[in-house]
């Protein structure tokens, strides 16, 4: 595909506006306003680093949701979460917040490094006006904080209540205002969380229609390709390890969970994981085939364009054909995908590691199903 002055010009434009920051997600202006509001009130003139917010976050709203549910008489749940699980409910609750805010804010610097990884790699080894398009759009989506933001509020109003039926079901409290803002404003946290996750999956689907620049005689063994899988795939050990730290929190809260639980906590735990592997594989598979029909084509016309003279008695004529189909068996015979055995071991990891986590989570659950009846 022949780069053009438009082609050119739009990657540059492209480039300009990432390097410039012009691409700002929900995440990155609400720590910004934070940031601004800490340095008022420290009078520090220097930005905070992300990790102080955070956690300075995250302590301001673990005091609040504590004095929101006292005042709102729901002093029998702060009771009933500190002996819950051997007094472990206490620290879990806790640990939500924390996990809450900083899963969304990791997911966030995750996509800001795909964000500097585009600019640096694949913008100028993108060989087509629809793929830069199709980023462009890409980053429109992730960066619209009013759909974001949407997505968030209608999140909470549709599944927060089911976390709090499972509170009260499992505390045998009713839930007051305290309760319902407290997980209401950490539900939205987690949201947030799960819309960068699913701008992440929109990316590893739309990429199979990208057109980049690969090594001609082997697409599969490109440097770039590597790179995109290893950059893709952190995601899939993010939402692993997400998938851990909630297997063990529940497991902690609940203590004896129901069938039903254990589905959702399993659901939660691989089934992100698994699309997002299986959605980064094949869209790499996708952009290393087209890559090798483009240069298989080629070939195929070269060697028509041969045939085309019917001088076959020539002897040079023939020892071109002959090389000509000898490199298109070569180009035909590569690996039409990027796996291979430290992907699919890394994948595997990934799933072992949640169901290492629910195991340790209720391991009494477990003791008890291979012990020895008398």
């Amino acid at each position: 595909m022949s780069t053009d002055t438009t082609l050119i010009e739009k990657r540059e434009e492209l480039k300009r506006r990432l390097a410039a920051g012009e691409y700002k997600t929900l995440i990155d202006i609400f720590l910004d306003r934070v940031d601004r509001l800490l340095r008022k009130i420290t009078r520090q003139s220097g930005t905070l680093p992300t990790w102080i917010i955070t956690i300075i976050l995250s302590l301001s709203l673990i005091l609040a949701g504590v004095v929101i549910i006292y005042l709102s008489g729901d002093r029998a749940l702060l009771i009933k979460l500190t002996r819950a699980s051997a007094g472990f409910g206490t620290l879990t609750i806790t640990s939500g917040a924390f996990i809450s805010i900083g899963s969304a804010v990791v997911m966030n610097q995750y996509v800001r490094r795909i964000f500097v990884f585009w600019h640096d790699e694949i913008l100028d080894r993108t060989e087509s006006m629809t793929s830069l398009l199709d980023f462009e759009d890409w980053l429109q989506k992730t960066c619209n904080w009013r759909l974001h933001l949407l997505v968030i509020i209608i999140a909470v109003i549709i599944l927060t209540p089911n976390a709090i039926f499972m509170v009260n079901t499992q505390f045998g409290v009713s839930a007051g205002y305290g309760l319902i803002s407290s997980i209401s404003i950490l539900s939205m946290f987690t949201y947030a969380f799960v819309y960068s996750f699913l701008m992440v999956i929109l990316l590893s689907a739309r990429l199979r229609q990208y057109d980049l620049k690969l090594f001609v005689a082997d697409p599969s063994s490109s440097e770039l390709i590597s790179r995109l899988s290893r950059e893709l795939s952190w995601g899939i050990y993010m939402v692993a390890v997400y998938g851990i730290i909630g297997l063990i929190s529940i497991g902690l809260i609940f203590g004896s969970i129901d069938p039903y639980v254990v589905v959702v906590q399993l659901l939660f735990a691989w089934l992100p994981t698994i699309i997002l592997f299986t959605l980064i594989q094949t869209s790499l598979s996708n952009i290393i085939r087209r890559a090798k029909w483009k240069t298989l084509n080629e070939i195929q016309a070269k060697v028509e364009k041969l045939q085309a003279v019917e001088n076959f008695e020539d002897k040079e004529t023939m020892d071109a054909i002959n090389r000509l189909m000898d490199y298109h068996d070569r180009v035909k015979a590569t690996r039409n995908s990027a796996l291979d055995l430290n992907t699919t071991l890394h994948f595997i990891n990934s799933l072992l590691l949640p169901l290492l986590a629910f195991l340790l989570a209720n391991l009494d659950l477990v003791l008890k199903l291979f012990a020895r009846q008398p």
